[in-house]
């Protein structure tokens, strides 16, 4: 999504986009963030900050807070949450020279989703460079393997309504919208919106080669009842974005 189509969604933000901060939501970034702000970190950066859901949280516990998003509609919603310690900062991900050297955690919350590998790894080098040595770098990143498994429950509920497992297969494909994924790129494309989405084993490599040590991961965990357009499976294993650690 470009900056236009960001701004539209900044003021129905929950009702756009499946977050990982939303009621119900298991996400380990919250702990993670305490210690590392009690084990002495002054500086932190909300990396695509959105509209400000984890400034209350990172405000009161670090020094100085960097809030960076390229979308000034964003921005602007963020400036409910007033802290004094907090600056603002309008910058692509692609292009964070400003910071370089002068973060001791970065954060980025599902903001690392551009539909292009080469824009993806870039994005991942500049994140790396706004850390200083020792830094920690923590991520939610949004899971393919998450998809396949919706995918797998969809198959399995059609093979139980008793169709023939060719049917089944077919019903699965139209209701699961495969058309509109590329497997082999990690990419959904719906109308004018595309965005990435990866694969446990591809976060490992990109977060080495992008030059972090020893990458980390762990699930953001959705409750059925938070994942707005998919299918629904109560009772079963819940689908997940990852939560990513790593350092400098």
């Amino acid at each position: 999504m470009d900056v236009k189509a960001w701004d539209a969604v900044a003021v129905d933000y929950f009702e756009e986009v499946i977050s990982p901060f939303q009621k119900g939501v298991a996400n380990p970034l919250y702990a993670k963030l305490d210690r590392l702000a009690r084990g002495g970190g002054q500086t932190v950066a909300d990396l695509g900050c959105g509209i400000g859901n984890l400034l209350p949280f990172l405000a009161p516990r670090f020094k100085r807070v960097h809030a960076v998003d390229f979308s000034p509609a964003m921005l602007r919603e963020s400036r409910r949450h007033r802290f004094s310690n907090i600056k603002r900062l309008r910058l692509s991900l692609s292009d964070l020279k400003p910071l370089y050297a002068k973060v001791d955690v970065a954060v980025a919350v599902n903001s690392i989703l551009a539909p292009s590998c080469r824009e993806v790894d870039a994005m991942l080098v500049e994140v790396r460079r706004t850390l200083r040595p020792g830094g920690r770098f923590l991520g939610v990143f949004p899971a393919m393997e998450s998809v396949l498994h919706q995918g797998q429950l969809i198959l399995e509920r059609e093979l139980q309504r008793g169709v023939s497992e060719r049917q089944a297969v077919r019903n699965t494909h139209r209701i699961f919208e495969e058309h509109k994924y590329s497997f082999l790129a990690g990419i959904f494309d719906e109308a004018d919106a595309s965005q990435k989405l990866y694969y446990s084993f591809e976060l490992h490599r990109r977060l080495k080669e992008a030059g972090f040590r020893a990458p980390r991961l762990a699930k953001v965990r959705y409750p059925w009842n938070a994942v707005g357009g998919h299918e629904a499976f109560p009772g079963r294993p819940p689908m997940w974005d990852w939560f990513v650690q790593a350092r400098v």
